[in-house]
């Protein structure tokens, strides 16, 4: 599953969405010893506007088309179809369109015993169902054709809160009070949550799910790996952490600026492309070896390219997960953030003997601290 395809999803998830609907709503509770609590299987279509906005705000969130980011499609360790696998158990609750009490209980007990944590979550679940239009040649929505419908399950665990006093203000005795709440309060913002099965080449693929996280450093491995049956993926600092190792492995000394900047710039080139592309493009060694062939590297240095991007990476590194929003040059007493369009006005040399980087200015005043400050020397 795509960026498009994860975004024509979210798109089309809403209650005024042309080929969507929600036909049925879980909700439950999950506390500290693992105990299932408060669960309600209800129609979509009785539960009041004001609580269908929350969960649709909610659940939307899980369906982030930041691949490679905070989603990342998952394939089940099993890809056979077994009884009492993941992809079973999340094949029944699928097909019991939320309904079924049971399935729902199994579900959630198996949430509980298998994902630990130190604070009670929330579970909300929708079974919902998109006509998915069949695309014409300029790859746009048929309205008049659908290929099939695409029935599937988005599930969010969101944190819970204890309940707080807080300061309210009263409009009728027109003064401000303390106003005391003993409640468990949901997090609007799920921590982690899925959507089964994945949406590839407009069918379902039942062998993948998409996973999300809101900490793609902080994976949760028992949800990924216990409960879903999944190997969890690289973290973001793992993957430029091995990417560093390459270049620096390949480079050494000869590591320049000129090339890190480049390499920035060429993964932000695939990262735009991926975001349209039906099969996304990661780096490999040989991707790698170009990218510092166009940043002028010696091919002398980069002979051993492809050899020590595999001793350094297992498979492939996604460029959503490395490329950099801008350019920063530190050291010990200076910070300078370079936006990467404008790489090229900096550069490092030498300068009468000393080491030092070297900024071409465009403009005559320069700001400050929110001062603005003339350049000696430069006129208007």
């Amino acid at each position: 599953m795509n960026r498009k395809e994860m975004t024509e999803i979210r798109n089309h998830f809403g209650p005024e969405a042309k080929y969507f609907s929600m036909e049925q709503v879980l909700t439950a509770l999950i506390d500290v010893k693992g105990d299932v609590r408060g669960m309600r299987l209800r129609p979509y279509h009785k539960i009041t506007e004001q609580e269908t906005d929350i969960l649709f705000a909610t659940m939307k969130k899980v369906l982030c088309p930041a691949i490679g980011k905070s989603t990342a499609e998952l394939a089940f360790r099993n890809a056979e179809y077994a009884e009492g696998t993941p992809q079973n158990m999340l094949t029944a609750l699928l097909r019991s369109e939320l309904k079924d009490e049971e399935a729902a209980m199994a579900f959630l007990t198996k949430l509980s015993d298998t994902v630990f944590a130190d604070e009670p979550f929330a579970v909300l679940a929708a079974y919902c169902q998109y006509s998915a239009p069949r695309k014409n040649k300029m790859d746009e929505l048929d309205d008049e054709n659908n290929d099939h419908i695409y029935r599937y399950i988005v599930v969010a665990l969101c944190p819970v809160g204890s309940g707080e006093s807080t300061l309210a203000y009263s409009s009728f005795d027109d003064e401000i009070f303390r106003q005391e709440s003993k409640d468990a309060i949901i997090g609007k913002a799920p921590k982690d949550g899925f959507l089964f099965p994945a949406f590839s080449d407009r069918a379902a693929d039942v062998n993948h799910v998409m996973y999300y996280t809101k900490t793609p450093n902080a994976p949760n491995d028992k949800l990924v790996e216990d409960f879903l049956g999944c190997e969890t993926e690289a973290t973001i600092d793992e993957e430029q952490g091995s990417m560093k190792q390459v270049m620096q492995q390949l480079l050494g000394d000869d590591l320049t600026y000129e090339a890190v900047a480049t390499v920035n710039e060429k993964l932000e080139q695939i990262v735009a492309k991926n975001k349209s592309d039906e099969a996304p493009t990661e780096i490999t060694g040989h991707i790698l070896h170009r990218m510092l062939q166009d940043a002028g590297v010696p091919e002398d240095k980069l002979e051993r390219t492809e050899e020590v991007f595999k001793e350094c990476v297992e498979t492939t590194l996604k460029p959503e997960r490395l490329v950099q929003p801008k350019t920063i040059i530190r050291t010990p007493e200076i910070v300078v953030n370079v936006k990467n369009d404008a790489k090229d006005k900096v550069r490092l040399e030498t300068v009468n003997g000393r080491h030092c980087m070297v900024i071409a200015l465009d403009e005559a005043v320069i700001e400050v601290n929110g001062y603005e400050l003339k350049v000696p020397g430069m006129t208007e």
